[in-house]
Formats: C-alpha cells, sequence, structure tokens
C-alpha cells in the first residue's frame, strides 16, 4: 500500500515588473523535494490550490507517496 502526503508552498514576492506589477516565486520547492527524496519519497506532481485573479497560481500542493 502506498502513503501519500501533500506539502502546501505559497508564492513570495520576488520583485517588481513593468507590465503585470509584481513577480512571485516558489523558493524552496527544490530543497522541499530534495528532502523528501533523501527520506525516501516519490515526487509525483504538483496540484494547483490558490490562483489570483492573473490567473497566477498563488499556492501549490506537491504530491509525494512513499510504500507502507
Amino acid at each position: 500500500m502506498k502513503k501519500v502526503e501533500f506539502e502546501q508552498i505559497k508564492s513570495e514576492l520576488w520583485g517588481i515588473g513593468l507590465i503585470k506589477g509584481g513577480h512571485y516565486a516558489f523558493r524552496g520547492v527544490e530543497e522541499i523535494i530534495q528532502k523528501r527524496l533523501q527520506d525516501g519519497w516519490e515526487y509525483c506532481g504538483w496540484v494547483p490550490i490558490e490562483a489570483r485573479a492573473t490567473g497566477d497560481v498563488e499556492t501549490m500542493s506537491l504530491v509525494f507517496q512513499k510504500d507502507e
């Protein structure tokens, strides 16, 4: 049987742009995935949780699974 866990990450303001306004980034995503892989988890993808009015993803959930 597989165990599934989700880890939510929220985008952070990264800078100011001329066209869309602020630029946002998901900082630390690679480190989260790397740590989970080292702990025996498999990265399965991500799911958008919240979006801004512009359609940009505000919050996403990283999906991991592991054999029990």
